[in-house]
């Protein structure tokens, strides 16, 4: 299957929100997200895949650049746009949900994590809803952390 077809199946699927633009992700091909069974990829707001260099998505990880905000008196109708940026090296579990967040170099995001509001420093990882940080990457090993979100 050539790149059109699978980027017309992601759209059609509902997998690709807005208007894919290969720039925004170094390049890498509608097939790159569908072999990975991306749920969801909004190119509404700013999405930044820095580096395709040694990034591993997990099955299912879903990519949220625009929502609705809520007062009082309902929704509004109008999107607000934010940002996910990940950087090289990132490892981000199946299941996974990236809202509003940075992923720098060399994090990893745990089995089922919703990344939402945050940076997610280099050589830590994060999990759980909300994900907090959990280990660093510190003197060649895994160290534990204490319930530090950033």
């Amino acid at each position: 299957m050539e790149q059109n077809e699978y980027l017309k199946l992601l759209v059609e699927n509902r997998i690709i929100v807005g208007e894919y633009d290969a720039n925004k992700v170094s390049g890498l091909s509608p097939m790159w997200f569908w072999f990975r069974r991306v749920r969801l990829i909004d190119f509404r707001g700013d999405l930044q895949i820095r580096s395709a260099e040694n990034i591993t998505f997990g099955f299912d990880v879903s990519i949220y650049t625009a929502s609705h905000t809520f007062w009082e008196g309902g929704i509004n109708p109008a999107l607000e746009k934010k940002r996910v940026w990940i950087d090289d090296a990132v490892f981000v579990g199946s299941g996974s949900i990236l809202y509003n967040c940075h992923l720098q170099h060399h994090a990893l995001v745990s089995i089922g994590s919703v990344v939402r509001n945050m940076v997610v420093p280099p050589y830590c990882m994060v999990e759980g809803n909300p994900a907090m940080i959990v280990r660093e990457y510190r003197d060649g090993r895994w160290r534990h952390t204490e319930n530090c979100q950033i």
